[in-house]
């Protein structure tokens, strides 16, 4: 891995190399002095030209400063950002010509709309350079003490994070001899691109619970449902105090609402069993985008979620209580942008699961479909738990048969493909 250049790297036609140019300044008093006056003035124009060039390119990119100004740097997949770049040239010196360099996503997660064009390297530059390609902008003149900004759109094309730690800059002399290299530091810029947002159901999470569930495990109340009216206590927040019927009766009265909603609700999501389906692997990408959106919503209805995602060979299991006060669902979310799912295998923290499973309000299971479930000792030891299962195909129950099982599909919304 090639390592940052913290200095400018200069390189430099024959021309401008030390030894051409002090060559040339000797030849020059030789023929000066052999009587030869026109090639000894031409020898010493060259060699003035080269140390020229050779100094204007070394200090080309000296006090060149350039930033990165964006209003959201977590972008639903689908969406668009607009970056702000600005380049400020902090001397005398001008620049008749800049590139500037960024690399590109590890996974493509987003692309230039505008602004930026890709390079490809050459192959002996490219293995110079450690990568195959960038985005890459070009500046034609940039005055000293000037600068210069613009604005490039930024598309989001799937789930991914996207770091811009440094930018790679490339300016030269105005005779086109020599051409320095510079890294210079982004502010390390990370963009989060979530998977894509859609319209989900979240009745079904909430169907046995109108037919009686137990509530050793908790509920919150859905305040779309009014029970009735009570007393004020002075526990109870301001915000339940029904205004009008205290203006009636001159007595503080709060509102009580239907307790049917799960406290909190745990997803286990076996990657694994997705894998090899398809070469880009929609299934995944569409059930990873459903679970993102089933999380936003039962966030939105103060429903706290958690999550469980296997292990890769370079990565650890990820485990997201619903109880851990430090996680909301920005960061479960985070977390599924940030997911390797084409490395994850089988590796979950099975005693942990366990336990959350006895305390949590809902468990669920989602995999392709039971047939393909790569943690099949895991079900096993949440079966006394009541687990839920979620599977793409839900027609293959597997080693799941007999479990309730729900197909993701029917958690998109009507007219949402």
């Amino acid at each position: 891995m090639q390592q940052e250049r913290k200095y400018t790297t200069l390189y430099s036609s024959l021309l401008v190399s030390p030894f051409a140019i002090a060559a040339a300044f000797v030849v020059s008093f030789i023929m000066n002095r052999a009587a030869l006056p026109s090639v000894a003035v031409f020898l010493f124009a060259l060699a003035v030209v080269g140390l020229t060039a050779r100094v204007w390119g070394l200090f080309a990119l000296r006090n060149i400063k350039v930033s990165l100004v964006c209003e959201r740097t977590v972008i639903p997949a689908g969406e668009t950002a607009e970056i702000t770049y600005t380049v400020e040239n902090n001397k005398l010196l001008p620049l008749t010509w800049m590139e500037i360099c960024q690399d590109l996503p590890a996974n493509g997660c987003m692309s230039p709309d505008a602004g930026f064009s890709l390079h490809t390297y050459a192959e002996d530059e490219a293995e110079a350079e450690g990568k195959s390609a960038v985005f890459r902008k070009r500046i034609l003149f940039l005055p000293g003490f000037g600068s210069v900004s613009w604005d490039t759109v930024w598309s989001a094309e799937r789930r991914g994070v996207y770091e811009v730690s440094k930018l790679s800059l490339r300016s030269g002399d105005g005779f086109g001899l020599s051409r320095s290299v510079r890294d210079t530091s982004a502010e390390n810029r990370v963009f989060i691109v979530w998977p894509k947002i859609i319209p989900v159901k979240t009745e079904p999470f909430f169907r046995n619970l109108w037919q009686g569930g137990a509530g050793r495990r908790g509920y919150v109340e859905d305040i779309t449902v009014l029970r009735g009216l009570r007393d004020y206590l002075p526990s109870d927040p301001w915000k339940r105090i029904d205004r009008r019927m205290t203006a009636r009766s001159d007595e503080l009265m709060v509102r009580q609402f239907e307790t049917i909603l799960p406290s909190t609700v745990h997803f286990v999501f076996d990657a694994a069993s997705f894998s090899g389906l398809s070469e880009d692997n929609n299934e995944l990408e569409d059930c990873i985008s459903i679970l993102a959106s089933l999380i936003l919503e039962l966030h939105a209805l103060s429903i706290k979620c958690g999550l469980s995602l296997p292990a890769g060979p370079d990565f650890p299991s990820v485990d997201i209580s619903p109880e851990d006060t430090s996680a909301d669902a920005a960061d479960i979310i985070n977390s599924l942008a940030a997911f390797n799912a084409d490395a994850a295998f089988c590796g979950f923290d099975e005693d942990l699961i366990e336990s959350l499973s006895q305390t949590v309000g809902q468990l669920w299971l989602i995999a392709y479909s039971g047939s393909r479930l790569t943690c099949a000792a895991l079900a096993d030891k949440l079966e006394t738990s009541g687990f839920r299962a979620l599977c793409f195909e839900a027609a293959d129950p597997g080693p799941l048969s007999g479990r309730p099982l729900l197909p993701v599909r029917e958690l998109k919304k009507d007219g949402i493909k």
